[in-house]
């Protein structure tokens, strides 16, 4: 990674010292070619023993990222979309890399004249987000598309074998490098090291919470990988096989469904670059039955590419411009899907081509869902609709 070295102190929370403490990281970022290795060094602490850690029952507020129920909007529609100031300009763009919320800050990377910089906005009292400032000079990412994901009040990233929390300080700034995780990069998904990849935060309701990492591309093949992986909360060294592929040849977005109280979760997932819509159920101590295939999902516009998430009970799908609901039944089975407002353009500009999917780009704040376009994020508050 880029800039000046930096020391940042994280409690990973996982008992007996073994969460991540001082960790100095250089330059770790490709060497230039699309499918290159790191070229940086990396100095960590030890970090416990490379096993899967035990589930947290803490569940902090699941809700944020509309992730369980138990929310007033049973079942939310989307009013109409309204556009933020503009994060980049000209030739600089958001995509391929990934947006996220976490707390009351809404975060993005983008490109600002060359540099890999990570933004962050706080929306007013009508949702709206107010004006763009620097979190991070230089985010620890890469160029290439990669996924991140807030896990309660913190956020991370899994990119080129790479296990990275953002080190946040309430303020949308982000102290200093990310913070690394796994013992080995070459040993944290199975030798895998992971962009244009996807994963999800599973949370049951006073119970376990885990994160699934759902395959992508990788570059130690140079090919797609569709192993599913978990860690539980707090996330471990090292995420495990769960024994299920990925249906996709390419796999998508991803949204989980956790009804109040339940013992299990509905996962739906898509391909990326394609309308195949599949379901599996998690089981509260990380298990995934196999994937049943469901209808496709509707056409859109452009390339279709965009974010699933789930709020309530209410299922979303972005495609291009076209947003979409269907609510999903107790029994996890999906309703027909009907038509909400419409983005002002299309959630993503993409910039790698050949079908690869860029990481997710929405996030929750209160009421109020942030999809990331090439330039400006657009904000729509959830409405009560019916079951």
């Amino acid at each position: 990674m880029a800039g000046s070295l930096v020391a940042c102190v994280v409690d990973g929370g996982r008992g007996e010292g073994t969460g991540p403490t001082v960790i100095d990281v250089t330059d770790d970022e490709d060497s230039g070619s699309e499918g290159s290795d790191e070229t940086g060094t990396e100095t960590t602490d030890a970090m416990g023993d490379a096993t899967e850690s035990d589930p947290d029952t803490s569940t902090g507020d699941p809700t944020d990222s509309g992730e369980t129920g138990g929310e007033a909007l049973e079942c939310p529609t989307l009013g109409a979309w309204s556009g933020s100031a503009e994060f980049a300009t000209g030739d600089d763009h958001s995509h391929p890399l990934p947006s996220f919320a976490v707390g009351d800050w809404y975060y993005v990377h983008t490109i600002v004249g060359g540099n890999r910089v990570l933004l962050s906005a706080t929306p007013g009292p009508d949702g709206a987000l107010g004006p763009w400032q620097e979190a991070s000079g230089d985010h620890g990412g890469g160029p290439h598309g990669f996924t991140a994901i807030a896990v309660g009040d913190t956020a991370f990233h899994f990119r080129n074998g790479h296990i990275a929390e953002y080190p946040l300080d309430g303020q949308g700034h982000m102290l200093g490098d990310v913070v690394l995780y796994e013992d080995d990069p070459n040993a944290a998904f199975g030798g895998e090291k992971f962009v244009w990849d996807s994963a999800v935060h599973v949370a049951f309701e006073g119970g376990p919470r885990w994160v699934l990492h759902l395959g992508g591309f990788s570059f130690t093949p140079y090919d797609y990988r569709r192993a599913i992986r978990r860690s539980a909360v707090p996330l471990g060294p090292v995420f495990s096989e769960v024994g299920v592929d990925h249906p996709a040849a390419r796999p998508g977005k991803a949204a989980v469904h956790v009804p109040p109280g339940a013992s299990e979760a509905v996962l739906f997932t898509g391909e990326a670059g394609g309308s195949g819509l599949w379901r599996a159920f998690v089981g509260m101590d990380g298990s995934l039955s196999s994937f049943e295939s469901l209808p496709e999902l509707p056409a859109g516009t452009g390339n279709e590419r965009g974010d699933l998430f789930v709020a309530g009970r209410a299922l979303f799908a972005v495609r291009g411009s076209a947003v979409f609901r269907a609510i999903v039944a107790g029994d996890g089975s999906l309703g027909a899907w009907e038509a909400m407002p419409s983005l002002p353009e299309d959630q993503i500009d993409v910039h790698w081509g050949d079908g690869h999917g860029e990481g997710a780009a929405w996030g929750r704040i209160g009421d109020a869902i942030y999809l990331t376009g090439p330039r400006t994020v657009f904000h729509s508050v959830l409405q009560p609709g019916g079951c």
